[in-house]
């Protein structure tokens, strides 16, 4: 936890020299309202798809309480710093002391919302405080995280394993049991592994070769 006192003069310039659009985020619709009690989260490295994510005017952090965005800022190339408000007693949707919060960060490459997640650190709300989120994970689909903190994609997409993704790994997810009650690792089929084998994973093996 950093004491927000000794980081008012960072924050102080970053507010002055950072691009500031306003509250409403204009490719998500993230939107936040005014609050007296402010936490200040800041994030030095966000990964997707196990890649650092590159600094690009559009790319956003957003912070949420209960489904509702309490903070959002574009990503920085050295450090992102994000202010949220919390519960001051007029906005009982938004958290209080110790309240885990959670992270997205909107991909604009390929304008998908991503849920991120902190590995080191404990997300919670402190008023009046500036935690360090140090590294946030986010995979492209949503795909889940190992322990080490890399996306686990399923084959490389390449269902028929032929070193290609297209037309045929569809197929190949077709022809497979379609329902899979006893999926495992070597599961080609199961993309965004839930242990099923259905239309989900048919639309992101779509997305992937319209995309790509």
């Amino acid at each position: 936890m950093i004491n927000l006192i000794k980081y008012i003069p960072v924050l102080l310039i970053t507010i002055i020299f950072s691009d500031n659009r306003g509250w409403t985020h204009p490719e998500t619709g993230w939107q936040v309202v005014s609050g007296q009690n402010m936490c200040i989260f800041t994030n030095y490295n966000s990964y997707i798809d196990n890649d650092i994510a590159e600094f690009n005017q559009n790319d956003a952090i957003g912070v949420f309480y209960n489904n509702q965005c309490i903070g959002w800022a574009y990503i920085q190339e050295s450090i992102t710093i994000i202010p949220t408000i919390g519960n001051d007693g007029q906005n009982p949707q938004y958290p209080s002391n110790g309240d885990i919060v959670d992270f997205f960060i909107y991909d604009d490459s390929k304008n998908q919302i991503l849920e991120a997640y902190s590995l080191n650190d404990l997300p919670n709300w402190q008023v009046n405080t500036m935690p360090n989120i140090s590294q946030l994970i986010s995979c492209s689909y949503n795909l889940p995280i190992n322990s080490l903190g890399q996306c686990i994609e399923s084959c490389n997409y390449d269902v028929n394993q032929n070193n290609n993704v297209d037309i045929l790994d569809i197929l190949e997810i077709i022809n497979q049991n379609i329902l899979c009650n006893d999926c495992n690792e070597s599961d080609c089929g199961d993309i965004n592994n839930d242990n099923l084998i259905n239309v989900q994973d048919i639309t992101i093996i779509l997305d992937i070769i319209l995309n790509y």
